[in-house]
């Protein structure tokens, strides 16, 4: 009975929020490949904490994660079979709903953000065909696991997984699951381990809704994006109580969304850019094609697609570093290696490499 109440006021308190309901093209197998990326967590996880162990920290422990006994006693970690795709060497140098009653008081107390003035030159995304065939990405289950590396310094790890197809309210949408953490030492001076649930228009991939999970906070966000507008309004996932509003530019994507839609459509093309709002500005990023390249991994070799991220802020060229990324030269065009120097201080340099997954995650 206990349980029973407990469901149904946390029910209660999420009716305001259009839940996300499978549609028969969703991933059949999404239990199966859940179970199979706990298998992905916990092999970084026994990493962690056996690099933890070799510099006198106390083993890492990520809360939900079960970290093997091997790992304490500084044992490696037995690989998880299969592949996302081949793991590379390092390089060289929706309309928000609307406002609950209870709500409203809060929205009144405090006033939402100065709309961000459209940058000069910003163009009007264009929305996709309706007769555009799906990303490549999204016909089967994906996963892809990413090492960081900061200054040679493993730093953290980050999950991108794509959960299905689903429907919102009536409206089709990509459901990926985004999942990133530091490890080693900085997960005791920078503790990150943050979730975030995407919800992309099937149409055009620009951003519906997201949700972010944060373990060490007692609070959840949602971000609820009206493409109409363009205006962002962050909410408390429990109550549903607005926490801030930002009005950005009709069709905006964010980062992740952006990368997804480069994934399928517009690699290269520079004329073409997307609006992104990155949490404090708007800019418009495109890309360049710079070459065809063959690169050498663990695994054998990789045919790829070099391309120069094109990124503006009010239509000037925002230039403060060399970044480049790999896509796989095929119709999924997985990033496997994105490399950053930053130019502030040249000897920075950031650099992210795909790592070995599970065989059903990976396509």
């Amino acid at each position: 009975m206990e349980v029973a109440a407990d469901n149904a006021a946390t029910e209660a308190v999420m009716e305001w929020l259009p839940q996300a309901v499978a549609t028969d093209g969703a991933i059949e197998a999404t239990d199966a490949s859940r179970a199979d990326n706990a298998v992905v967590d916990n092999a970084v996880v026994v990493k962690a904490a056996i690099d933890n162990a070799a510099i006198g920290l106390p083993v890492e422990v990520i809360p939900g994660e079960k970290v093997e006994q091997e790992a304490q006693r500084g044992s490696a970690p037995t690989p998880p079979p299969g592949l996302a795709e081949r793991p590379v060497s390092r390089p060289p140098g929706g309309k928000a709903p609307a406002k609950p009653a209870h709500g409203e008081e809060v929205a009144s107390a405090r006033k939402p953000k100065p709309g961000i003035a459209a940058p000069q030159g910003a163009p009007s995304a264009p929305k996709a065909s309706h007769a555009a065939s799906p990303p490549g990405w999204a016909k089967s289950p994906e996963e892809l696991v990413y090492r960081v590396d900061f200054i040679g310094i493993t730093m953290g790890y980050a999950r991108f997984r794509y959960d299905g197809k689903v429907s919102i309210a009536g409206r089709m949408a990509y459901h990926l699951n985004v999942r990133a953490w530091t490890s080693g030492a900085l997960s005791y001076i920078y503790p990150i381990n943050d979730t975030i649930d995407y919800y992309l228009d099937a149409e055009t991939l620009a951003p519906i809704r997201q949700e972010f999970t944060h373990p060490e906070r007692e609070k959840d966000d949602v971000a609820l994006y009206n493409q109409e507008t363009g205006r962002i309004t962050y909410r408390y996932r429990q109550t549903g109580a607005i926490r801030k509003e930002v009005d950005t530019i009709p069709s905006v994507y964010d980062p992740v969304s952006v990368a997804y839609y480069f994934r399928w459509r517009d690699l290269g093309v520079e004329d073409r850019p997307r609006n992104v709002y990155g949490g404090r500005k708007l800019y418009q990023i495109s890309s360049r094609v710079l070459r065809n390249e063959r690169i050498s991994t663990e695994h054998g070799e990789v045919d790829t697609i070099v391309v120069l991220p094109i990124i503006r802020r009010d239509g000037k060229p925002d230039d403060k570093g060399d970044l480049r990324i790999w896509f796989s030269n095929d119709e999924r065009r997985v990033p496997v290696r994105l490399y950053a120097k930053f130019r502030k201080i040249k000897d920075w340099t950031l650099v992210g490499e795909l790592m070995p997954s599970t065989g059903k995650s990976g396509g």
